[in-house]
This record gives C-alpha cells, structure tokens and sequence, in this order.
C-alpha cells in the first residue's frame, strides 16, 4: 500500500508539471501492478485526454468509478497549481452538478484571479448559503451545545470522568467549525454581493 501511494504521488507531481511522458509511463506501471486501482485508472484517463487522445481515455474512465467527484477533487488539486487546467475540470463538473456550492465558490474564485468578474459573479449567484451555514455552522454548533449541555448534567450529577470524554468529543465540534465556518461566511458575502450587484 504504501509503495502504491508512493507512486501515485510521483505520478501527480509529473502531471502537475506537465511531464506527460514520464507521468503516463509511471501510471502505466501503476496500472500493470494494481489494475482495479481506480485512482490510476482515472489519471491514465486525464494523461490520454490532455494529450489530445480522448477517445483512448473512456475505457479508463469506465474503469475509474465516479468520475465526477475524482474531476471534482482534479479541479481543487489544480486551483492553485494550473489555473487554466482547473478550469477545464471546474467548468465540466459545475455543468453535471450545479447544486455544489464548494465547485462554484471555487470557479467563480478561480474566474476573479483571471480577472473575469461577470463570470465569477454568475458563479456566486449559483451558491446557496443558506445550506452551507446550516450544515457547516449552525449544526455543529448545536451539537456543541448539546454537548456541553449534557457534560454539565453529567458533572453536576458526579460522572465527572465521563463528562471529560464528552467535553473532548464537543472539541471536534470546534475543529469543524473552524475548518468550514470561514469559507461558508466568505460564500455568504460573495452570493450577498453578486445579487446585489445583479439588482443594482
């Protein structure tokens, strides 16, 4: 497994710097070793299609499982790496899933770096952050809270060992919310100010 993982991530570092060539003859070995190894199957897809070889690419994306979500996660991995080919995977998955508002957020972003601001505006349009806050705020926050409420109860009643594990697990809570509370803010303004952009 470890060996496998290895060499997964040397393939990804080739394709990030668009060493096709040696990219494509590493996932070769990869998929010649582990050939249900859906991962490998999918980048050998992604190698066929950008090197103009996309009728080759289908029988490995057939093979690669959901291919959506592994466009999904290829478009993320690129933001930053390779705007231009994010974009490509950013737009194709936004088209198969339109109620995905981490894909918008992160087309309409990708658009304002390349400075496209109608483009990214009808992106943040898109967004629905009343779903957002309500699945990466306000529930985990309530959890918290009844957590809390619950270890209370429990030290006032003497189980004071277990309300400590209680407390811990309320921390996980607070882990939650701050790894998705900024993000979901940050498409909260953006939707508020794309429509009022759009009204204005």
């Amino acid at each position: 497994m470890e060996s496998m993982t290895r060499q997964l991530n040397e393939i990804i570092t080739q394709y990030e710097k668009k060493d096709y060539g040696a990219a494509e003859k590493l996932v070769d070995q990869l998929i010649l070793s582990h050939p249900d190894f859906h991962r490998g199957q999918f980048l050998k897809a992604v190698i066929l299609e950008e090197t103009g070889r996309a009728g080759d690419a289908e029988p490995h994306y057939e093979k690669s499982g959901n291919r959506y979500t592994l466009w999904s996660r290829l478009a993320v991995q690129l933001h930053d790496v390779d705007p231009q080919r994010a974009l490509k995977y950013y737009e194709r998955v936004t088209t198969s899933d339109p109620q995905n508002n981490v894909l918008w957020f992160g087309l309409g972003d990708l658009y304002e770096k390349m400075g496209r601001p109608d483009d990214a505006r009808k992106c943040y349009q898109n967004l629905s952050p009343v779903k957002e806050i309500l699945s990466k705020i306000f529930i985990p926050l309530g959890f918290m809270i009844f957590l809390l409420s619950g270890a209370i109860a429990m030290i006032q009643r003497g189980e004071t060992g277990l309300a400590v594990v209680v407390v811990a697990a309320s921390l996980f809570c607070v882990f939650w919310l701050k790894r998705d509370a900024g993000k979901t803010i940050q498409m909260a303004i953006k939707h508020y100010k794309a429509g009022t952009q759009r009204a204005g």
